[in-house]
């Protein structure tokens, strides 16, 4: 009887340890089947000379020059190399977890149609070698959500079968994501005046007598006017704050051309910036050009004819554009980051010489306010009124 019990007890667990043993190399083999959907493209990637990628209207042709990367298709512009590299290691790591459809009524489904086809929404991600040889082309279509590990459906461009991929994959044919933006970034606390002109145009003129002032003055308000709000003139002031682009090109587009406009910006440490505006095809583009001026001396703000124009805070809840004002103190007329103004004119002149910029529509509201938009008449208190 125990013979037989201790029989019965060693079958059970020799069926235990071969359901088991099945069980684990059944899960090994399920992942190592997950082959690479590009076998050999990551010991092939110091080859990738361009990166293409289309969506819709949307197109990025990215080259390598040396150990840079630009963006062929906005005149060459500096490209985010660290973006692109990422990228193209994206792509060559994919693992392809399971095949789906071949067929072509069904790709819209996964998002990867043709890339030309009507009312496709896949990316064409290309990525070259020398001579525009094909290392991967490949066809970007819908996430998948089924798993907390990023999935994508892809089609090789060409071929018939789609695929489930399993990997990291940031794709947009949008050239914008892949440049670095930002142009300047100058607190309001530092600016003492804007100007902006254009001709036969009252120009626009506000002032600040101090860094730590909360207000702007709009200069040159004529007798039995006064401007409208405080907080309107004073958000100027934050015209080159955090200041990035839309668009960007090369500035001979323009060469030879007249402005619409100038604005310059002036900061207490005697950093000028220059900002002039022209028509290119239907569209308002901006360049730049930094210098530098006499810092400026604290005092009342004067207009053109001396007389004194100082801001009156009284009686107006101060906004969360001039906020930032009232945190400013003697550090904000040094140098920012141990540069000097001149070294800082330079830097900034290196990285937009030669451009020019689409900017965002709260910038450009900002430029093109005109000046009777920001004044009022002074309304006259009757006797008795407030009794």
């Amino acid at each position: 009887m125990k013979g037989r019990t201790l029989g019965l007890a060693l079958l059970t667990l020799v069926v235990i340890v071969v359901a088991w043993k099945v069980s684990e190399d059944k899960a090994p083999q399920t992942e190592v089947s997950r082959s690479q959907l590009y076998p050999g493209l990551l010991d092939r990637l110091n080859e990738v000379e361009r990166v293409r990628l289309r969506s819709g209207d949307d197109a990025s042709v990215l080259v390598r020059d040396g150990e840079r990367w630009l963006m062929a298709n906005k005149d060459a512009f500096p490209a985010d190399g660290a973006a692109v590299r990422r990228t193209v290691l994206q792509v060559a790591s994919l693992r392809v977890v399971e095949p789906k459809t071949a067929n072509p009524e069904r790709y819209a489904r996964l998002g990867v149609q043709d890339a030309d086809a009507e009312d496709a929404d896949s990316t064409l991600v290309e990525l070259l070698g020398e001579d525009d040889a094909a290392l991967a082309r490949l066809l970007v279509g819908h996430a998948s959500d089924n798993t907390s590990a990023p999935r994508h459906y892809v089609r090789r461009a060409g071929e018939e079968q789609s695929w489930l991929v399993e990997g990291e994959l940031d794709v947009p044919a949008d050239p914008v994501p892949w440049l670095d933006a930002g142009i300047v970034d100058i607190d309001t606390a530092r600016v003492a005046e804007v100007r902006i002109e254009r001709d036969g145009a009252t120009p626009v003129v506000i002032r600040k007598r101090e860094a730590d002032d909360n207000f702007f003055a709009l200069m040159n308000v004529p007798d039995g006017f006064e401007a409208k709000s405080k907080a309107t003139v004073s958000s100027g002031g934050a015209l080159l704050l955090d200041l990035r682009f839309n668009d960007v090109g090369g500035a001979d587009a323009v060469a030879g051309a007249t402005p619409l406009r100038t604005v310059t910006v002036r900061t207490f440490d005697g950093l000028l910036a220059t900002l002039q505006d022209y028509e290119l095809d239907e569209r308002t583009v901006t360049a730049f050009e930094f210098a530098t001026v006499e810092p400026e001396t604290t005092g009342d703000a004067t207009d053109a004819t001396g007389a004194s124009q100082t801001p009156d805070t009284t009686g107006e809840d101060m906004t969360e554009t001039d906020a930032g004002n009232e945190a400013a103190d003697d550090a904000a007329q040094d140098p920012a980051d141990g540069e000097t103004v001149t070294q800082r004119a330079a830097r900034l002149n290196a990285r937009t010489n030669g451009w020019v910029y689409v900017l965002p529509d709260y910038k450009r509201r900002m430029i093109e306010r005109d000046f009777d938009s920001l004044v009022q008449p002074v309304e006259e208190t009757t006797a008795g009124e407030d009794e």
